[in-house]
Formats: C-alpha cells, sequence, structure tokens
C-alpha cells in the first residue's frame, strides 16, 4: 500500500512538472508572437522576464532527466522569485499610466500577466515541495529511491 502511494506521488509530481513546463513553452510562445506579429519589441525587463521563464523550464526539466528532487523546485522557485521582482517592478513603473506599455490581454498588460505566472509559480513549487518525499536520508537509500 505504502509503495503504491509513493509510485502515485511520483506520477503526480512527474505530470506537475509536465503541466508547468507546457505552461512556460505557452507562454514564451505568445511573447514571441506578440514580439514578432503584432511588432512589439520588447524592452529590457521583459527580456528579464523570459530568461526567469527559461530558468524554470530549465528547472522543470531537471525534473524529468534526473528524477524529482528538491533542488529543482528551489531552483524553480528562485527564478520565479526573480522574475517576479522584475515583473514588479515594471508594474509599479506603469501604475499611474492609464495606458500602460504594450498591449493589453484580458484587461492585464504582459508584464502584470507574468507576475501572476511567477506568483503561481512560487505556490505551486511551494506546494510541490511540501508534499515532496524525501527520497535520501542520511546517506542511506530509502524505498522510492529503489523503486
Amino acid at each position: 500500500m505504502k509503495k503504491k502511494f509513493r509510485q502515485l506521488l511520483h506520477k503526480v509530481l512527474v505530470i506537475d512538472s509536465m503541466i508547468g513546463f507546457v505552461g512556460v513553452i505557452i507562454i514564451l510562445s505568445v511573447a514571441l508572437f506578440v514580439q514578432l506579429y503584432m511588432d512589439e519589441a520588447p524592452c529590457p525587463l521583459c527580456l528579464l522576464q523570459r530568461a526567469a521563464l527559461v530558468n524554470i523550464g530549465i528547472a522543470l526539466l531537471m525534473n524529468f532527466r534526473y528524477r524529482n528532487k528538491a533542488s529543482h523546485w528551489a531552483l524553480a522557485i528562485l527564478s520565479a522569485c526573480a522574475g517576479s521582482a522584475v515583473s514588479l517592478r515594471q508594474i509599479l513603473l506603469h501604475i499611474n499610466s492609464p495606458t500602460g506599455f504594450g498591449s493589453a490581454f484580458f484587461g492585464l498588460h504582459m508584464y502584470t500577466w507574468s507576475f501572476i505566472a511567477f506568483a503561481t509559480t512560487i505556490v505551486g513549487s511551494a506546494i510541490m515541495l511540501l508534499i515532496y518525499p524525501e527520497w535520501k536520508s542520511n546517506g542511506k537509500s530509502t524505498e522510492m529511491e529503489r523503486s
């Protein structure tokens, strides 16, 4: 019973990584579409937000290649914190402007959507760290590592 639960938990963690990675790909694809087809060149802050999204994608891909590890989720959280700081900076730069910078999607600008995505990444990765089983303790392998 315990082994089946751990296998199910591992599948949930892998599925969460896949959903997160697909989300990162969608966000970067939309940003590239806006840049190329709507002729809106990204500002330096937008480029920093994209770099943070790429780092989150790398952290999620590391879960596929090297199995789920707490350090990968921590890397996603750190990248999302950096990206949210840049997004928040850009939001605060344009808070008094009625038009904002760039076009709006569903009433919010891209930098606001980026902040929402980074906040969601922080919360989701923190939840994964909470339910994440420790695979190694005191240098000894556990059941999860052997299965």
